[in-house]
């Protein structure tokens, strides 16, 4: 039985400072965007930089507890946004505030350059005593020696500062450089283990027997997922054939059924120049009725889960058993029940409240039916 391993959000090398991050709002309440947040958070840290979050004001909260995760000091500026996806930029950082008040610098020169025009005015009246004269020539040299004393002081000082400052560049480059190497060898064993406990679980250990694009599968392929690492097994004349599947492929397409925790099986060979049309995904409360004969929600809900048969029976809400399995489309909803050995499929009639407690969501379109007394 193959068994699925997250991948937990492994690929992120950090190779360049990326600009801005769009996680889906199915991504964010799920926590699969989660590394994303994380991540941008740590590079506008390590930049200096601040984050400009544009999300629904309801989830402002979250995102900034979920951004100061990965990086508690990073700086936040919240924007609200119209749709339920998060978009974070990086953005500069609010200029510090200055240290010292201009004006009162300003203040103080003006008032050093008069005291000292008072100075020269007293010196030049005293100019003519020879007391006065050699009194003045010791201030002077005094004044000077102290001033080249503070200038080779600030000297030393700003030559330490810019010593200290690239060696803190020096090693936070090397601590970078080791982290991101640690990283990339963590992502690269990990995607190995994935591929190779998939070809264990579906190919007996075998190497694959090739790649395979989504326009080249065929009805019955059986479709593994792990993260981003997809298998396909196809029945071949003599055994089991093993592929990895390139190229992107939404999972919610019509033409694929899902068969369990991350398989899907493929209905029929999928078209990929055509625009994809996706499984309804119903709300908390449905309206069901029979679908119109031919209708393309009717042949839709048979040919994925009645194998393609005419289903012409009907049942309430009401009448719904425990282990019953509803898949919901559009308006309409196909009931599975297993009859001892074999299966038999209704359509369901009426007002279905999809929240209650005798209803269990399996993923998707289906809904199990775990209470007798549905309503």
């Amino acid at each position: 039985m193959f068994k699925l391993i997250p991948l937990a959000a492994l690929f992120f090398v950090g190779a360049a400072l990326a600009q801005q991050v769009d996680v889906s709002g199915k991504d964010f309440l799920s926590g699969a965007g989660d590394a994303k947040l994380a991540t941008i958070a740590q590079q506008a840290a390590a930049a200096g930089k601040a984050l400009q979050v544009t999300a629904p004001s309801y989830w402002q909260g979250k995102i900034a507890a979920k951004l100061h995760a990965g990086a508690a000091d990073v700086e936040i500026r919240a924007s609200d946004g119209f749709f339920e996806n998060v978009l974070v930029k990086i953005v500069d950082a609010a200029p510090a505030k200055p240290s010292v008040d201009e004006q009162a610098v300003k203040a103080a020169a003006e008032k050093a350059a008069a005291q000292k025009a008072a100075d020269e005015r007293a010196a030049q009246e005293k100019a003519a005593a020879e007391q006065a004269a050699a009194a003045r020539a010791a201030a002077q040299a005094a004044a000077a020696k102290a001033a080249a004393e503070k200038a080779a002081a600030e000297r030393a000082a700003a030559e330490k500062a810019a010593a200290d400052k690239v060696a803190a560049e020096k090693a936070a480059a090397a601590r970078a450089a080791a982290e991101k190497v640690a990283a990339e060898k963590a992502a690269a064993e990990k995607a190995a283990a994935m591929r190779a406990n998939m070809l264990k679980n579906l190919n007996g250990g075998r190497p694959a027997d090739g790649d395979v694009q989504v326009g080249q599968l065929q009805q019955g392929d059986v479709i593994y997922v792990d993260g981003n690492l997809r298998g396909v097994v196809r029945r071949g004349s003599t055994r089991l054939n093993f592929y990895w599947l390139q190229g992107e492929l939404n999972l919610d397409r019509i033409e694929l059924s899902p068969n369990g925790d991350g398989r899907y099986k493929v209905l029929r060979a999928i078209d990929t120049s055509a625009a994809p049309v996706l499984r309804t995904r119903a709300g908390s409360t449905l309206a069901a009725a029979v679908p119109a004969a031919g209708s393309a929600a009717r042949k839709d809900l048979q040919d994925q889960y009645a194998e393609g048969r005419e289903v012409t029976d009907s049942v309430t809400p009401s009448n719904l058993r425990r282990g019953d399995i509803v898949y919901t489309g559009t308006g309409v909803a196909l009931v599975v029940r297993r009859a001892g050995g074999q299966f038999a499929r209704y359509w369901l009639v009426g007002s279905l409240d999809l929240g209650q407690i005798g209803l269990q969501n399996q993923g998707g379109n289906a809904y199990k039916v775990l209470s007798d007394t549905i309503k």
